[in-house]
């Protein structure tokens, strides 16, 4: 009989950082916690795939400075007469990553924006974070007034959490979006081997470092408040991010559908034909 394998919303770490930890714990669990905070904070980045590459060619690429956060962003722009959408990648990922939903959407009309955030593509800066995310998509709106907020991963939890503030977005639609800022954190330090006495107080350090509880970002409890009407998209094999997520968003969320795919992942969901229907369909419907 085959294994079902395990959901996991883990970190690909090599032995060698594993074992680095370890002995950097056993010595200095502080140092080992800054060290660990440090690279958590740091995306990683990724050569451009050819498809990606040849949807900029379809779009205007402009970058623009952000005060608030001293960050120059890159705005990736399908120009068109329609109503606006706004297209926010996740966590090492890139604004054009989501060049299939940009490209549908701009077919029917949509003015389509999608940007790198801080510290990931062709962005500004090294490290970033979660406040980072939420004030590019704030001066995003603030600028474009969106009609409609599309997000993958990590991008949907920013979006969560913008819209708790005031706005004037009517429909919002997440993809793979994880649910517990908490739970991100301890799979972090559990995948490169640290101790749950360390995730705790990597948790504490970042509280007190931007002077917030990281349980106030936790998309669940964000989306408790929130009214505008919500998709929640998410594959049931998806081994980044646990589809359970999805199902804890939709049961706190008092107005949010959710739809689930099979053998999509965390990525191919965003080049699916399908979920471009099922979104399409969402934002369409009065």
């Amino acid at each position: 009989m085959e294994k079902k394998k395990k959901h996991h919303q883990g970190f690909s770490v090599p032995l060698w950082l594993r074992l680095m930890f370890k002995n950097m714990e056993f010595i200095s669990p502080y140092l080992a916690m800054r060290v660990a905070a440090y690279i958590f904070s740091k995306p990683l980045k990724f050569n451009t795939p050819v498809k990606e590459q040849k949807a900029l060619q379809n779009c205007i690429q402009e970058q623009e400075y952000i005060a608030e956060i001293d960050r120059t962003i890159a705005i990736y722009t399908w120009v068109n007469s329609g109503k606006k959408v706004l297209l926010a990648h996740g966590w090492s990922g890139r604004g054009t990553q989501m060049y299939r939903i940009a490209e549908t959407l701009h077919k029917d009309g949509y003015h389509v924006v999608a940007y790198d955030a801080p510290a990931h593509g062709k962005s500004s800066g090294k490290k970033t974070n979660i406040l980072q995310m939420i004030a590019t998509i704030a001066h995003l709106d603030a600028t474009h007034e969106f009609d409609y907020l599309i997000g993958h991963s990590f991008g949907g939890m920013a979006i969560y959490n913008y819209c708790k503030t005031p706005n004037n977005v009517k429909k919002i639609v997440t993809l793979g979006a994880a649910d517990n800022m908490r739970t991100i954190f301890d799979n972090y330090m559990l995948s490169v081997g640290l101790q749950q006495k360390t995730s705790e107080r990597m948790t504490s350090y970042f509280e007190k470092k931007y002077a917030l509880k990281i349980d106030d970002y936790s998309p669940f409890v964000v989306v408790q408040k929130l009214q505008i009407p919500t998709l929640i998209l998410h594959d049931e094999g998806d081994y980044d991010v646990r589809v359970d997520c999805a199902d804890n968003l939709a049961k706190h969320h008092p107005n949010a559908s959710i739809i689930k795919t099979k053998g999509l992942g965390h990525r191919k969901i965003l080049r699916d034909e399908n979920v471009m229907q099922q979104i399409k369909s969402f934002i369409q419907k009065s």
